[in-house]
């Protein structure tokens, strides 16, 4: 096991070890949604980059450009150019500023502002650990880490930032799934966890800003779905068969809000 806190975030995804990600895949998904899985580049990626970056690492805000407003053209193309060649991140000018007006809605929250000015806060932490209970490697990488007072960050970009909201987006988006396993992968390099706190972030004016720790039985089910994620990918690694689970052959229904001819279908 190891923590490391400076390595770069496309060395540590490098790592073959299984993420919060993949285990959210596993769970919600299946092993052969995990095996063939693609993470194609989107707008949105580095969006969410550039805020993370304005919100839990100011300092490195000057390595993130403002370009022309779209992506075609020979501006793009040349501005784009000398970003890479800078090791900076380019945005559309919209973004740059949809970036900017949400990390000063986190720092405006008094809460939200008082978590990240900790003195002991720490940024992006790339953690490795073997998972005792399965023999897994896994790995993590929480936003803010809090180490002398056992807290977890993770800022959430979202549409909803309500509580009932991003109550949905915590369960469509597994993030309870991802602090289960960030505990658990935390907790097997020796870095046990008392508080996981997620700062949500509209992405739309006026830019609400939540704080939201989930309840004890969120956070059970998280753990049983890591529990299951992390026992498939140890069997599938053995075994080479990275199955969908519905292979066999099984009866079908159809939906039942697709009956509409025969009315003595109990609804």
């Amino acid at each position: 096991m190891s923590i490391q806190y400076d390595l770069t975030n496309e060395v540590y995804h490098t790592s073959k070890s299984l993420s919060a990600s993949g285990a959210k895949t596993i769970a919600m998904k299946s092993l052969a949604d995990y095996k063939h899985a693609k993470r194609d580049w989107v707008p949105a990626f580095d969006l969410g980059t550039a805020t993370h970056t304005f919100v839990l690492e100011p300092d490195q805000a000057k390595n993130v450009w403002m370009g022309p407003e779209t992506r075609r053209g020979k501006d793009w193309t040349q501005a784009k150019a000398e970003a890479d060649e800078a090791g900076a991140l380019l945005l559309t000018e919209s973004d740059f500023h949809l970036a900017n007006n949400m990390a000063e809605a986190v720092w405006n929250n008094p809460h939200a502002a008082k978590l990240l000015s900790d003195e002991g806060m720490i940024a992006e932490a790339s953690i490795f650990a073997k998972d005792k209970a399965t023999g897994a490697e896994i790995r993590c990488r929480p936003d803010g880490w809090i180490q002398d007072r056992r807290i977890v960050l993770d800022l959430k970009t979202t549409t909803q930032a309500d509580p009932e909201g991003f109550g949905r987006q915590c369960a469509s988006f597994g993030y309870h799934i991802q602090e289960a396993f960030y505990r658990r992968c935390m907790r097997e390099a020796g870095e046990h966890i008392d508080r996981f706190i997620f700062i949500a972030v509209g992405k739309a004016a006026p830019f609400n800003v939540g704080i939201y720790e989930l309840t004890e039985d969120s956070i059970a089910e998280g753990e049983a779905a890591v529990s299951y994620a992390l026992e498939q990918y140890v069997m599938a690694s053995e075994s080479g068969k990275w199955t969908s689970g519905y292979e066999d052959p099984r009866v079908l229904q159809i939906p039942r809000w697709a009956f509409k001819f025969t009315n003595d279908f109990d609804r």
